[in-house]
């Protein structure tokens, strides 16, 4: 006796190839998708860089406006973090010095005077590349 409660197409479900071609499909889309998003965390370090070099250069400005001078070359970065000798006026504007890094692992630059900004001072990122003085570089300029 034929069973009229179930409509005939729900009796007959998937066959295993079937459900591997679904499998399949959803698979190709996930990589297609992974492989996108790629260039997006790339351009959202570059960004986060240039927004921590502005960061930076505030800091630097605030103590210039403390010690009445920017930081040495020699100084470096590090006198936003470590009173550096012959400064009397010194506030620890960067708590840990790994916040001196850009997103790739790497030390910010810092030069005083600038060659991009003679009149004050550079700071840059060797980017994605890591490689100082390439195009990819990201700076105040």
């Amino acid at each position: 006796m034929k069973n009229t409660l179930r409509p005939s197409f729900v009796a007959r479900g998937f066959t295993l190839l079937e459900i591997m071609v679904v499998l399949l499909i959803i698979g190709l889309l996930i990589g297609v998708v992974a492989s996108g998003l790629g260039g997006f965390e790339e351009s959202g370090q570059i960004q986060a860089t240039g927004a921590k070099i502005q960061s930076v250069r505030a800091q630097l400005i605030s103590f210039k406006s403390l010690s009445g001078q920017y930081p040495t070359t020699s100084q470096g970065l590090m006198a936003l973090h470590t009173k550096p000798s012959g400064v009397s006026r010194w506030t620890q504007m960067i708590k840990n010095e790994a916040d001196l890094n850009d997103p790739w692992g790497q030390k910010l630059f810092y030069r005083y005077p600038g060659s991009h900004n003679p009149t004050s001072f550079d700071i840059w990122s060797s980017g994605p590349d890591r490689q100082d003085g390439t195009d990819d570089d990201i700076g105040n300029w």
